[in-house]
């Protein structure tokens, strides 16, 4: 979502933005920010309706609200509108087409019977001049149809063209919409469709599912900025992307944690993947990039967990969460899996 008001009134946003993050005992993160800075804006009216109706009924603002605001109404919004008009065109031009072929057959239908009449027109006579005149009307009416064929080929050539290229939009627009802004992995949303799709269609492939969590992420962004905290979040990404490869679903599930899925993997063909990518991460050197000061060790947490039978798509998240909560409670830069 682009802001364009001019800095005065930007700035009178962002001084009301702070009241209403305390007034609603949030912290001051990127995510909280944009989502109370939009509203203020009315840049969104959907956003602005579903913000009232939580304020009306007096619900919390958590992370989980928070997070689902953004991802629903500003990370996605403007891509989910451009999907909205693709479609609709994408419509319009099938509505078209079919009106086309609709008229193509009845012109067909008609130049059927027109042939059927002088047929037996030339049938019914033996005059060498009236057949002539009919077998000229023939003709005539041959080449009428052959050319209205031709303009119709090319207009449903143009058709077809115009279809590849919206679909060609539509698919980048998809794409765009599924991306984390931050990170480029998939976003929450992308993760929620594909978990459901592997509980829903669950084969023969095991499926394992992670998920991964940046230690003292909050000491990192007090101690060196949100700004560290994002280059951080981006290096371990990019670390997950490296290991994992793309032939595995790699999402950011919020903040500064990860989920990913494992197609084809049981636990224990996932903990050595999983465990090279913590070594890896334990032995990275961060530094900021302005000085060259030290980050310190960074570390990661993970759960592991396996695709049941019986499993529901809230089992088996919370599966995985139960060993991640337990991996951070008993030290943290540690791996657990629950079967």
């Amino acid at each position: 979502m682009l802001y364009q008001e001019e800095p005065k009134q930007a700035a009178e946003y962002l001084r009301q933005v702070i009241p209403m993050l305390s007034q609603h005992n949030l912290a001051p993160t990127p995510v909280n920010y944009s989502v109370f800075y939009t509203y203020l804006s009315g840049a969104s009216q959907s956003l602005n309706k579903a913000v009232d109706s939580i304020i009306s009924e007096k619900k919390p603002f958590n992370l989980v609200t928070m997070l689902a605001l953004y991802e629903k109404f500003i990370n996605g919004g403007a891509s989910l509108e451009q999907q909205e008009k693709i479609q609709q065109t994408l419509e319009k031009i099938i509505s078209d087409t079919c009106n086309e072929i609709q008229q193509v057959n009845d012109e067909a239908g008609g130049f059927d019977n027109t042939l059927n009449k002088h047929s037996e027109s030339l049938s019914a006579t033996n005059d060498p001049q009236v057949a002539t005149l009919i077998l000229k009307q023939i003709m005539d009416e041959t080449r009428s149809m052959i050319k209205s064929n031709q303009a119709t080929q090319s207009k449903m050539d143009e058709t077809n063209a115009e279809i590849m290229k919206m679909k060609a939009e539509l698919e980048e627009v998809r794409a765009t919409a599924e991306k984390d802004a931050l990170t480029g992995l998939k976003n929450r949303g992308a993760f929620d469709k594909a978990i459901s799709d592997s509980v829903q269609n669950q084969s023969a492939l095991k499926t394992a599912l992670v998920m991964l969590d940046i230690d003292h992420f909050k000491r990192i962004n007090d101690n060196f900025g949100h700004l560290v905290g994002d280059r951080v979040i981006r290096y371990v990404s990019a670390l997950l992307t490296q290991i994992i490869g793309e032939n595995h679903h790699i999402a950011r599930y919020g903040g500064e944690e990860f989920a990913v899925i494992l197609t084809g993997m049981s636990i224990d063909d996932a903990k050595p993947l999983i465990e090279k990518i913590r070594i890896a991460m334990a032995n990275s050197k961060l530094q900021r990039k302005d000085s060259g000061e030290t980050i310190g060790q960074v570390t990661i947490s993970a759960g592991i967990t396996a695709l049941k039978a019986n499993d529901q798509v809230d089992s088996l998240i919370d599966r995985a969460d139960k060993a991640l909560y337990e991996a951070k409670e008993t030290g943290r830069n540690k791996i657990v899996a629950l079967g």
